[in-house]
């Protein structure tokens, strides 16, 4: 068990902040997960396996986190106001990176659970073996949910993008 904390655990959290933006948050997630595993049949299995289902429940901690994070601002903008953050060196330019990094995650939750997590699974820098198995699905269609994933981001980034203006 330990072994697979000390070989998985920081692209665990690399993963997740890549999700939520945050390396508290990703921790906390990686964490959820590495829990998860412990009593689960999966432990058992060769490390290639358990490297994925590792992976992939991270992903679903740190995407749900971020569908509920969505629903409770949605509720906050309904009931009251959010108090902002404290200006950061930079006021302009930190909000306007962190508006599109809200943005992107935003998108990234309104994606199909499996695309979101091939997308971000290959933007961490896995091979498309490695989120085959991570997902349990054919090597060959990696292409085809990254593809659909690409669009689905792109088509929900524009609509976004036009209702903002």
């Amino acid at each position: 068990m330990d072994r697979h904390f000390d070989a998985h655990y920081p692209r665990l959290v690399a993963t997740a902040r890549r999700v939520l933006g945050d390396r508290a948050l990703a921790e906390e997630a990686a964490a959820d997960a590495w829990q998860r595993l412990s009593g689960s049949p999966v432990a058992d299995r060769p490390d290639g396996e358990v490297a994925a289902w590792l992976h992939v429940v991270t992903i679903r901690v740190a995407l749900n986190r971020l569908r509920r994070e969505r629903r409770h601002r949605a509720r906050l903008v309904t009931h009251g106001p959010v108090s902002l953050p404290e200006p950061a060196v930079d006021p302009g330019e930190a909000v306007v990176v962190e508006d599109e990094r809200a943005r992107v995650r935003d998108v990234l939750a309104r994606l199909p659970e499996r695309q979101a997590a091939a997308l971000l699974l290959r933007h961490a820098g896995h091979s498309y073996a490695e989120i085959a198995t991570a997902l349990g699905v054919a090597e060959g269609s990696v292409g085809v949910l990254l593809a659909r994933g690409e669009r689905g981001f792109q088509r929900l980034w524009t609509d976004d993008t036009d209702t903002r203006d």
